[in-house]
Formats: structure tokens, C-alpha cells, sequence
């Protein structure tokens, strides 16, 4: 195989070459061709593969190591001495970790500002903490935690420099296109879950009947740094690293099924199923075995690229309805709904004929999740539903009822989800049946 262009295919000749050497051309050459508009192709004997066009937004600098926590005082140095740090309550917990970050930054003669971060983030808890430092000079946002953690950083970097309510920026909500404007950010994740240190968006909510989970975003929100120690997720109890975890993985299966799907958001998107297929349940059984920490921590990271690039599906189209009206935890919400979800939209895809590459994707998962190696395309596909289930069941992950969601709640829960990038477009019925499974 050889990529060819558009003004070489003529009497141009090859031999064939393995997968990885065509993986390695395409990571190369195919951000010129978008940029010229020159159309590249895969031979392959005679037969013409194109390659998807596609854009990629920026990636943070990442640092992944076991112990990277250690660079925290010289990279922070690189932006300046005085640093808003955010942390969850869970960190202040684990003395060990918060006396050790801090006395490093203070031995590098740097000025510290704390605030704790105790639930997902509402408009009004940004607001306060930007005013509580607007307008002083702030080098750098530091925040250590879990994704609410890591999003509250992000919205308080951002809005640090104007002063504004964060609202008014909120998509669906505000009347301000942000800025793409920010204080350096860099982001330290203790759970494998959102994958928030590569994302351009934080969620901002607000709970009760006309709650909401709105997004601020700009792709220069992106954090400046990622550092990714996954001895930090040691200690991440069994629950939460179930929910987390289960989150990872439904971003990493929507983004690879999503309509928005490139070859460069599949080639991570599978990389981080790889990694989460081998991990998830291991973490969950064991906290510290840090090899199971690493690939889920690798694998969040994954799920944070892929979804910034490609977008989601339908669990993460209902997510935002059942965290602020019922305050379903959203790892809880990715987790109970999957399955369903995913065993609707293969039934979907194949009573209406839908498109080979999506029930084509759905086989190769199976084949990853299966231990047998001569099953048919069938057999593959309903593998990987039966899977998730399986896994909703290992992990103890509760039903929607447990949040006090009833027979009553689904069609206003319908009415305010989407179906976008989803393979399969499903009807209310569809919608509605799913949900009924899991109350």
C-alpha cells in the first residue's frame, strides 16, 4: 500500500505495505492534504480507499508518568508565583497528597491561593471564586481532582480575565460568545472519567426542575498542561471509579461510533477501548493496582480527545437531563444507560438496513469484549451488548429509580435529550423503551 495524490495516481506502481506503515502515513500527510484541499488515497492492489477529511482541535502538553506530580513546581514555574489552586474535598482528605504538592510549590517561592471545589460547579461557586481573585494577578490556574474539579478550573481560568458572570457565556444559556481569552491552566486528574484535561469544555450546572448542564467552550480553553500521575487515582473509592470509568468508556464508544468520527478520533478512540477492555475491572476490584490505574487513566485521556474531536452520543444526550433534574451522578448516568443505549441503536441499525460501517464497528467491539474467535458478525455485535451488561452488573452500578426517577419522568426526559452524532437516529419509542430498562 503507498498514499498517493492526486497528481501521482497516474502510471504510479506499488507494493503492498502492512497497516502500520499506511497508520504512520495517513498521521502524517493527512493534515497537508486538508490544508492544500489535495484529496489523498489509499492502494491497495488496484482498489482506491480515500481517507476521510477531517480537522483536529490542539492537545494540551502532556506529561504521563507515574509520579509526574513531582513536575508539578517546575512547570508551574513556567507561567508564574502566584497560583490559584482548586482541589475536591477528597484531595483535602489525603493529606499525604495536598501537604506534598503544596510544600513543593512553596518551596519554589510560590504565592498560593486555595479553594475547594465540593460538587459539580455551579454558575454561582465560579462566580465567586473569580471574584474573590478578579482582579488580581493570577499566573496560573492549578486544578487537582476529578472532572467537576478539572471543569471548574477551566471556567475560572477563562473568566479571570473579563470579570463576567460565567452564565453569560454558557451555550443555550448566555448571550456572549466567549473570548477564547484565559489565565495558563493546567489540569491534574485524580479520577479516570471525563477526560477533562483535553477537552475545550467545562459543564456548569444548575440543579432542580429548571436546572441545566450547559457547556463553556472555546478550543483555547484546552489546558496548557496535562499531568497525568495515575498514583493519584489510588485511592479513588470502588464506586467512583466504577461511574468514572464507565464514563470513559461510553465517550470512547460514542466517539467511535459517532457520525463525527475521523481515522485519527478511531485510532484513539480504540486505543483507549483497548486500554479500559483490560483495566476497568481490575481498578475496580484492586485500587492500587497502578497498572489498571495507568490504563484507565490513559484511557479517560483518550475519551477527552476523541469527544473534543468527535462528539457524543445519545447516553451523553440524555446525561445532562438526569444530573440537573434528578442529580444523577453523570458517571451513574453513563453507566446504567450503555447498554441500553447501545442495544437500541444496533437493533435500530439493523432493522432499518443502517450503515455498514457503524454495524461493522459494533462487530470489531465485539470481537475485542469476546474470548471466541469464530463467531459470525451476529454473534460479535450481540457480544458487546451482552458485555455491557455484564459490566453494568460487576460494577454495581444502580438503577435510575435509585435517584428517584419515575415511569412518569421519561418523556420529559426524552423531550429535552438529543440523539446528535448518534449512528442511529431513535424514535420516543426507542428512547422511552430504553429508559423503561433501567428505572
Amino acid at each position: 500500500m503507498v498514499l498517493a495524490t492526486s497528481s501521482e495516481r497516474q502510471g504510479f506502481q506499488s507494493k503492498p505495505r502492512n497497516i502500520r506503515i499506511i497508520k504512520e502515513f495517513v498521521f502524517q500527510r493527512v493534515r497537508p492534504a486538508y490544508d492544500k484541499h489535495v484529496s489523498y488515497e489509499i492502494r491497495d492492489q488496484g482498489q482506491v480507499i480515500m481517507v476521510k477529511q477531517f480537522t483536529s482541535k490542539p492537545l494540551p502538553t502532556i506529561h504521563f508518568a507515574l509520579g509526574s506530580i513531582k513536575q508539578l513546581p517546575s512547570l508551574a514555574d513556567s507561567f508564574g508565583k502566584r497560583l490559584l489552586i482548586l482541589s475536591g474535598n477528597s484531595l483535602i482528605s489525603q493529606a499525604n497528597i495536598w501537604d506534598k504538592v503544596t510544600a513543593s510549590l512553596k518551596q519554589n517561592h510560590s504565592t498560593l491561593f486555595c479553594s475547594t471545589i465540593a460538587s459539580e460547579p455551579s454558575p454561582e461557586m465560579i462566580d465567586t471564586i473569580v471574584q474573590d481573585h478578579f482582579p488580581e494577578e493570577i499566573d496560573a490556574v492549578i486544578a487537582i481532582g476529578g472532572g467537576s474539579v478539572l471543569d471548574a478550573g477551566k471556567a475560572v481560568s477563562a473568566m479571570l480575565t473579563n470579570g463576567y458572570g460565567v452564565q453569560n457565556f454558557l451555550e443555550g444559556v448566555g448571550s456572549k460568545n466567549p473570548d477564547g481569552l484565559k489565565i495558563p491552566f493546567i489540569a491534574i486528574p485524580t479520577t479516570a472519567g471525563t477526560g477533562s484535561e483535553a477537552t475545550s469544555n467545562a459543564v456548569i450546572t444548575r440543579t432542580g426542575s429548571s436546572g441545566f448542564k450547559k457547556s463553556l467552550r472555546h478550543n483555547n480553553y484546552i489546558p496548557d498542561v496535562a499531568l497525568i500521575d495515575p498514583a493519584l487515582m489510588r485511592t479513588c473509592p470502588p464506586d467512583i471509579t466504577a461511574a468514572c470509568g464507565m464514563d470513559t468508556l461510553t465517550q470512547l464508544v460514542e466517539g467511535f461510533l459517532s457520525t463525527k468520527a475521523s481515522p485519527i478520533t478511531d485510532a484513539f478512540a480504540w486505543s483507549g477501548i483497548e486500554a479500559v477492555q483490560r483495566s476497568l475491572l481490575a481498578a475496580f476490584k484492586n485500587g492500587d493496582d497502578l497498572q489498571a490505574r495507568s490504563g484507565m487513566a490513559y484511557g479517560s485521556l483518550c475519551s477527552g480527545i476523541v469527544l473534543t474531536n468527535a462528539g457524543l452520543g445519545v447516553v451523553h444526550g440524555m446525561a445532562p437531563v438526569l444530573g440537573s433534574h434528578f442529580m444523577v451522578p453523570h458517571g451513574v448516568v453513563c453507566g446504567t444507560l450503555m447498554a441500553a443505549v447501545n442495544e437500541a441503536s444496533l437493533a435500530h441499525l439493523l432493522e432499518t438496513n443502517g450503515n455498514r460501517e457503524y454495524l461493522s464497528k459494533y462487530t470489531r467491539l465485539g470481537q475485542l469484549f469476546s474470548s471466541r474467535e469464530d463467531g459470525s458478525e451476529a454473534y460479535y455485535q450481540e457480544a458487546f451488548i451482552e458485555e455491557l451488561y455484564t459490566l453494568t452488573e460487576r460494577l454495581n452500578l444502580p438503577l435510575l429509580s435509585d435517584f428517584g426517577v419515575t415511569d412518569e419522568d421519561i418523556m420529559t426526559i426524552i423531550s429535552q435529550s438529543n440523539t446528535k452524532n448518534n449512528p442511529a437516529v431513535l424514535t420516543a419509542t426507542e428512547m422511552a423503551i430504553l429508559l423503561a430498562k433501567r428505572i
